[in-house]
C-alpha cells in the first residue's frame, strides 16, 4: 500500500473514532439527557459489525489458510455488539461492547501472525481500538 493511502486509512480510522470521543465529551459536559451514551453504543454496534465484515471477507478469500473460523467468530461478535442495544443496564452494555472490541483485536493479532493482514493495519487497529476501549471505559465510569 502506498504511503498516501495509509495516511488516508489512518485519518479515516481516527475520524471513525470521533463519535466515541464526542460521547465522552458530551457526558463530561453534562449532556447525558441527549443520550450520548446510547448513541455511542449504537455507533459501536455499527463499527463492530464493520470490523466483523472485514473478518468475514478474509474468511471468504482465504478460508483454508486461517486457524480461526472467521465466518463464525465474525457473526457471533456482530450479534453480541447488537445485544447492548436491547439491555437496560448501562454498565453491562458497555462491557459487552468492550469485550467485542477486545475480541476483534485478538483475532486481528492472530491474523497478523498468520500473514493475513499487514503490520501497519494491525497497528492502526490496535491504536484506534485502544482509543475506543478507553472511551467506553470512561463512559462506564461516568454512569450514575
Amino acid at each position: 500500500m502506498q504511503r498516501d493511502q495509509m495516511l488516508w486509512a489512518k485519518g479515516l480510522a481516527l475520524l471513525g473514532a470521533t463519535p466515541f470521543i464526542a460521547a465522552v465529551v458530551g457526558q463530561l459536559a453534562g449532556m447525558a439527557n441527549y443520550h450520548t451514551g446510547y448513541l455511542s453504543l449504537t455507533y459501536g454496534a455499527i463499527i463492530i459489525s464493520f470490523l466483523s465484515g472485514i473478518h468475514w471477507g478474509l474468511y471468504l478469500t482465504h478460508a483454508k489458510a486461517r486457524r480461526i473460523n472467521l465466518l463464525i467468530s465474525s457473526n457471533v461478535i456482530a450479534l453480541l455488539a447488537w445485544l447492548p442495544l436491547l439491555l437496560l443496564i448501562p454498565v453491562t452494555q458497555y462491557l459487552i461492547q468492550i469485550t467485542c472490541f477486545i475480541s476483534l483485536l485478538l483475532i486481528d493479532r492472530q491474523l497478523l501472525a498468520d500473514g493475513a493482514i499487514e503490520r501497519w493495519f494491525y497497528q492502526l487497529r490496535q491504536q484506534i481500538s485502544l482509543l475506543v476501549i478507553g472511551c467506553l471505559l470512561l463512559l462506564v465510569s461516568l454512569q450514575p
